[in-house]
C-alpha cells in the first residue's frame, strides 16, 4: 500500500474506522493495531456497538509512529525516542517540540562520533601522541555518548589499560580515541569479544589481521564498509529526525 506523503490535507470528516484511517496513513491496520497495542495512540473511542472510530489526532500520532520506528539505529537513539511517542500520544504540544529537538540533536551528535570513529580507523589509532590524561571517566563518556558504566565495563574487558582500584580513572587522548571506536563497533552489532580481538591483533602493529576479526565468515563486508553503511543509516535518521521537529507547529494548531 503507498504511504501518504507527510503534510497532506486532513480529511473533512472527523472520526473514521481502521479500515479509513489505514487508507488515510497508508499504513496497514495490523501495523495500527500494534502502535494501539503499545501504547503509542491515544484510545480510540467506542461506538455503542463496539466498532472503534479514529480521530484526526491518530494520523499525527500514525506519522510519528512511522518516522520513529523507520529510524532506529542504536539504543541511546531508541530510548531517547521514546519521548517523542509519549509526547504524540499525549498530544502534549510543548512536551513534543522539545522531545523531538533533544532526539534530532542526539541523532546529529551521534554522527559528529561516528565520523571521529570512522576517521580513526581509516588512519592509525596510535598516530595521535600520548598526552597526559586529562579526561575524567564522566568526561570521556559524555563526549563519546555512552556512560560511566559501559567505560568501566570496557576498561574491565581489556579494551583500554585497566587502573588500579585505588588509582584516580583519568584517561588520555589517545585512550578516547579507543573509546570512539569502541562505541563504533559496539553499535554495529560486533560483540565484545570481537571488539577485544579487533583491538588486540590493533596493538599488535598486523593491521589487516586486525581487520579480519571483524570479518564474519562467508561476508566480505570489513569495518569501514559497515562503518559507511551505519552512517548511512544515521543521515537517514537524522531527516526523519528533522521531519519529526517540522511536525511540531502541525500539532500545535
Amino acid at each position: 500500500m503507498n504511504q501518504k506523503k507527510e503534510g497532506e490535507m486532513l480529511p473533512q470528516e472527523a472520526e473514521f474506522k481502521i479500515g479509513r484511517l489505514s487508507q488515510l496513513t497508508g499504513v496497514k491496520a495490523g501495523t495500527i493495531r500494534f502502535y494501539e497495542k503499545c501504547g503509542f495512540l491515544e484510545p480510540a473511542k467506542r461506538l455503542p456497538n463496539g466498532y472503534r472510530v479514529f480521530c484526526r489526532r491518530h494520523i499525527y500520532q500514525i506519522r510519528v509512529c512511522r518516522l520513529v520506528f523507520g529510524g532506529f539505529v542504536n539504543r541511546r537513539l531508541r530510548k531517547i525516542s521514546r519521548d517523542v511517542l509519549q509526547a504524540s500520544r499525549d498530544w502534549n504540544p510543548e512536551a513534543y517540540r522539545k522531545a523531538a529537538d533533544r532526539y534530532l540533536q542526539a541523532v546529529e551528535e551521534d554522527i559528529r562520533r561516528t565520523e571521529i570513529a570512522v576517521g580513526l580507523v581509516r588512519n592509525r589509532l596510535e598516530e595521535t601522541a600520548e598526552e597526559r590524561p586529562v579526561y575524567t571517566k564522566k568526561q570521556a563518556a559524555c563526549l563519546v555518548g555512552t556512560t560511566s558504566e559501559a567505560v568501566r565495563n570496557w576498561e574491565r574487558n581489556g579494551l583500554f589499560r585497566q587502573r588500579a582500584q585505588y588509582e584516580k580513572r583519568l584517561y588520555s587522548q589517545q585512550e578516547l580515541n579507543r573509546m570512539y571506536v569502541i562505541r563504533l563497533l559496539l553499535d554495529n552489532g560486533y560483540s565484545m569479544m570481537a571488539v577485544r580481538s579487533f583491538l588486540g591483533e590493533y596493538d599488535g602493529g598486523s593491521r589487516e589481521a586486525a581487520m579480519g576479526q571483524l570479518t564474519e565468515p562467508g561476508e566480505n563486508e570489513n569495518l569501514i564498509y559497515r562503518a559507511d553503511r551505519y552512517m548511512e543509516t544515521l543521515l537517514k535518521t537524522q531527516e526523519k529526525a528533522r521531519q519529526l521537529c517540522a511536525m511540531a507547529d502541525e500539532i500545535m494548531k
